[in-house]
């Protein structure tokens, strides 16, 4: 039966759904000896054994996995490794640059966009509006009724 409060077993050893039971043990050694920590560790071999021992639940997992699924990206991980170092080198860059002047900026633009936001209207304020009520309901008023509500 598939366990809803974990992962597809084929998505934590990414291997697809025709993978053998010695790509998978082999894979999921693999994984084993990587991980990290000891609930690391125990994902994987749960996923082991969900796909080799249970031949019912394998079947359930193959049927919900989307067809060709490819959990590795080789295109992605070679761009990555290309370009892991930034190209930019700052301290250059900076020294290259001179600092900004008062002429970089558009001062009028500067100065609209100060005063809108001085000029802001705040939010209403319903505690006061509230609290303040021309009408105080007291013992000797009539209580309210629907029709006073909507019509006024």
């Amino acid at each position: 039966m598939i366990s809803n409060d974990k992962p597809n077993p084929f998505q934590v050893l990414a291997l697809p759904t025709n993978a053998t039971n010695q790509d998978i043990v082999e894979r999921g050694q693999e994984l084993c000896d990587l991980a990290e920590s000891d609930e690391q560790r125990l994902l994987y071999r749960w996923a082991i054994e969900q796909l080799i021992t249970k031949s019912i639940t394998r079947l359930e997992y193959e049927l919900y996995e989307i067809p060709d699924t490819k959990y590795e990206n080789s295109e992605w991980e070679h761009f990555t490794r290309f370009n892991k170092r930034n190209p930019v080198k700052i301290a250059a860059l900076a020294k290259e640059i001179p600092p900004p002047s008062v002429d970089d900026f558009n001062m009028p633009e500067v100065v609209m966009l100060l005063l809108d936001a001085l000029l802001k209207v705040p939010g209403p304020d319903i505690k006061t509006a509230v609290d303040n009520s021309p009408f105080k309901p007291g013992i000797g008023s009539p209580p309210l009724e629907v029709r006073d509500v909507i019509f006024g």
